[in-house]
């Protein structure tokens, strides 16, 4: 693979229509990209067979470990048909766009899925052109650390990915938090982040 190519922040929110032309068409051809979150530098791509097989591969990531979907709007998961019970609408209301995925049922398949809406610039931007949900990994080898540096990240990834797209260092933030919401009037807190644990169960409350 060449070198991934290096878009930056201020080319992005400047509105250069053909540097944002040129990275929405690589992301809807199935590109593979370093983009950043609220939280961290993810690693990701739109949603289809091909890029979630890449992930899995430069990650050295375990294939049992299934990867979170990260959209501008939750619209973006539709195509999933998703089953939201009365917790998870509640927490939805609550903390969207934010710090906070929940895994849900899919109704036309036997899958769940985990999924975040986001409000960083970048996702929100996207969302106008990408018409599915990325995939959101920290971008990092799996079992190693991860950096936030933004340098160490793109020389750890360079020949591996398509696109690295740089927002400087992000600030400094706890991870989201996970809540399975698959069962009915059972919501179990699966990693508690930026959402505390007592922030959930108040909102059901």
């Amino acid at each position: 693979m060449n070198r991934a190519e290096r878009i930056y922040c201020k080319d992005i929110t400047g509105g250069n229509k053909k540097i944002i032309t040129n990275m929405v068409s690589a992301i809807n051809n199935e590109s593979l990209m370093i983009y950043p979150t609220e939280t961290i530098y993810g690693i990701g791509g739109i949603t289809t067979p091909n890029v979630e097989k890449k992930i899995f591969s430069i990650k050295k990531r375990n294939n049992g470990n299934p990867l979170i979907l990260i959209a501008g709007n939750i619209e973006k998961f539709s195509y999933l048909n998703l089953k939201f019970t009365t917790e998870s609408k509640k927490l939805a209301n609550a903390f969207w766009p934010g710090y906070l995925t929940i895994i849900l049922p899919s109704r036309i398949s036997n899958s769940t899925f985990g999924i975040r809406v986001s409000d960083h610039p970048f996702l929100q931007l996207i969302s106008d052109y990408v018409n599915l949900p990325l995939y959101s990994t920290s971008a990092n080898i799996s079992g190693e650390n991860y950096y936030s540096e933004p340098d160490t990240i793109y020389n750890t990834f360079e020949d591996k990915v398509d696109i690295m797209i740089d927002y400087g260092k992000l600030p400094e933030s706890p991870p989201s938090t996970v809540v399975d919401a698959t069962e009915n009037n059972n919501i179990r807190v699966i990693r508690e982040g930026s959402i505390t644990k007592d922030m959930i169960f108040n909102t059901l409350n």
